[in-house]
């Protein structure tokens, strides 16, 4: 059997309401949406990982404030499989 982790996560910056704009989309073999929870944890889990990941690429890529969708899909071999999409407000921290 052959594991499969690649995961796709694309960023949007929302404008307004109905405005978002793609700024970026990271490829990840990564397997932390594929750990097995509970299914009154599972959405919690996802939300939280997948806002620490987010966190740790938009750092990295010196991302301006602002509030972005996140939405991460599974990489199957003959299809994407939506995961989870979350909105969160990035806001980079300064160091002192």
């Amino acid at each position: 059997m052959t594991w499969n982790y690649t995961h796709e996560i694309e960023y949007r910056r929302e404008i307004d309401k109905t405005t978002r704009i793609h700024e970026f989309t990271e490829t990840v073999e990564d397997q932390g949406w594929c750990f097995s929870q509970p299914p009154e944890r599972k959405q919690a889990w996802l939300t939280t990982y997948t806002r620490a990941c987010a966190e740790d690429f938009l750092a990295r890529r010196g991302a301006k404030a602002g509030t972005f969708i996140v939405t991460v899909y599974q990489q199957r071999p003959d299809r994407r499989v939506l995961v989870i999409a979350i909105r969160m407000k990035w806001s980079p921290r300064r160091l002192a």
